[in-house]
């Protein structure tokens, strides 16, 4: 079963994503910033991060180099509202550390619920 790390530091948007995922039949972990987030890499095995670019104590430009260096097989989607997502800084951030996506906030859910499907597919049942 893949596992999804939801990290933003904004709890409201974490529960959302969640909720969606849960729905789909993945499991969810969950951290409100960079750091956390390493910590729960570490204990556990992660198909796909949706990380947040901008948040405090570690964020998610310094996780992303992080993760990229450490774990190249998670598949990266990052989101933002307070950096441009189509600005060529945020792209040339994604080509460098492997992202794989980007959304703007605010998002459409089912837009990402689709990407992470395309990421980390669910193995059908027999």
């Amino acid at each position: 079963m893949s596992t999804i790390l939801i990290v933003d530091d904004d709890e409201n948007l974490r529960k959302m994503i969640t909720k969606g995922l849960l729905r789909m039949g993945y499991q969810t972990l969950e951290a409100e910033n960079g750091v956390r987030a390493l910590s729960i890499i570490e204990e556990n095995t992660v198909s796909v991060i949706i990380m947040d670019l901008i948040m405090p104590e570690k964020g998610g430009v310094e996780t992303l180099m992080e993760v990229h260096d450490k774990y190249p097989g998670i598949k990266l989607i990052a989101i933002s509202g307070k950096v441009e997502t189509n600005s060529d800084p945020v792209h040339r951030i994604a080509d460098q550390f492997g992202v794989d996506a980007v959304f703007a906030k605010p998002f459409e859910i089912f837009d990402l619920l689709k990407m992470i499907q395309e990421l980390a597919p669910l193995q059908k049942k027999v």
